[in-house]
């Protein structure tokens, strides 16, 4: 049981760190690009992950 908790707990952070650098893209606080690089995805992925969680990438100006 320890095992199964220890992987639940873990995806759980990974998907935390997910919405938090998906939030701080939408405020516009970090890059779209360096968002997608701190999740080691290509920007197109990033993109499609970002709105698959209900999350928008910031209107450019």
């Amino acid at each position: 049981m320890c095992k199964a908790w220890d992987d639940h707990k873990k995806r759980g952070i990974q998907e935390g760190r997910y919405l938090e650098i998906y939030s701080l893209v939408q405020d516009g606080i970090i890059e779209p690009e360096l968002g997608a690089k701190r999740l080691n995805m290509t920007f197109a992925d990033f993109e499609r992950a970002m709105q698959k969680a209900g999350y928008k990438l910031p209107e450019l100006a």
